[in-house]
């Protein structure tokens, strides 16, 4: 499995959608209670986006996560599809992270792209 833990960071749709999703894949999933540093949490963040749509709050956390040294990725759930699975895949690959911390916008997860993106990645981790 590529995916070791998520770590998600609200409670909110999106959160809410990624925790069943990888409640269904057997992935190990942590929400962050704030008692510990996020940097000593997470290894790595990736965003999920759509058309390149990223709030200011998401950029600043890119930044702030890319200053100390983490990887990050960000898919676009309406690029292509395989492209955008096998971008993902090849750069867990790549990076190995333990614990991955996964952000997008609530909006999203009413995209019928955002719930095929997932149907996707399943097959491939």
């Amino acid at each position: 499995m590529l995916l070791k833990k998520i770590v998600l960071r609200n409670d909110d749709q999106f959160a809410t959608a990624i925790l069943n999703w990888a409640g269904e894949q057997n992935i190990d999933v942590e929400t962050f209670d704030g008692k510990a540093s996020l940097y000593d949490v997470v290894d790595s963040l990736v965003i999920l986006q759509e058309d390149h749509n990223v709030s200011k709050e998401i950029k600043d956390l890119r930044d702030a996560i890319e200053k100390n040294h983490k990887p990050t990725h960000q898919i676009d759930v309406n690029a292509t599809m395989s492209a955008s699975v096998a971008s993902l895949r090849f750069w867990l690959e790549n990076n190995k992270p333990k614990s991955v911390l996964l952000v997008g916008e609530d909006k999203m997860v009413e995209s019928h792209r955002f719930t095929e993106y997932l149907e996707k990645l399943a097959e491939v981790l």
